[in-house]
């Protein structure tokens, strides 16, 4: 028997909140904040490692094991900065003032670097609430009365 590789694809929910979409200034608005779950220890020579346990689901028990990430200086840096407090534009200027960067060179690799992080769910980004409402009514085209 064939495989119906032309299926349908299943309509998304009605109902259901797409999430606002981030355009580049809002990222640069937003601050990056650490995964509370995770740890993280630093070392004598500045490095970061950071530990995240993760857990394997079996048949039988469940396998948790530790996976360990090592960050070297700029990258501790940035870490450090990743406190809920600084937003990416403070932490780019303050990677252009330590590394005598240009605002590109340290804008695109702060953002390819952020973006790493939060593929791995290490750290998450908060937005301002007025951002959110704006991206929410570009997109909807309606105004809330708050």
């Amino acid at each position: 028997m064939p495989l119906n590789i032309f299926r349908r694809k299943k309509k998304k929910e009605e109902g259901v909140k797409k999430r606002p979409q981030i355009t580049k200034e809002m990222l640069l608005m937003s601050k990056p904040v650490r995964n509370p779950t995770i740890t993280w220890e630093k070392y004598p020579s500045g490095e970061i490692a950071v530990k995240v346990k993760i857990v394997k689901k079996g048949k039988r028990r469940d396998k948790v094991y530790e996976k360990k990430y090592l960050l070297d200086e700029v990258g501790s840096f940035v870490w450090n900065m990743c406190d809920g407090k600084h937003t990416v534009n403070d932490i780019i200027s303050a990677l252009m003032e330590k590394y005598k960067l240009h605002r590109r060179e340290a804008e695109a690799s702060l953002l390819q670097y952020l973006n790493m992080l939060s593929q791995r769910m290490l750290i998450g980004f908060m937005l301002p609430k007025d951002i959110i409402e704006k991206a929410s009514t570009e997109e909807t085209g309606v105004e809330s009365s708050t």
